[in-house]
């Protein structure tokens, strides 16, 4: 049986398998505490989702939460 690969299967599957494969590799760097994983690993979430999107979809950023404020006594 001839073995395919994710370009054979369209350009979209090979970008989207190449976007996992990073995003698993920063939840695993997220794990071990490396700096900027979280934002890298939010950064290829968010490609994943716009990849995936139906056509014409918008992608808006989620709201920040607010700063926490201290108050000073």
């Amino acid at each position: 049986m001839e073995e395919t690969s994710a370009q054979d299967i369209g350009p979209q599957f090979a970008q989207w398998a190449e976007l996992t494969d990073a995003y698993a590799r920063k939840l695993t760097a997220l794990q071990q505490g490396e700096p900027g994983a979280r934002a890298d690993a939010a950064r290829l979430a968010r490609e994943i989702q716009a990849l995936m999107a139906p056509p014409g979809t918008v992608m808006m950023a989620p709201p920040r939460p607010a700063p926490a404020v201290m108050l000073a006594r």
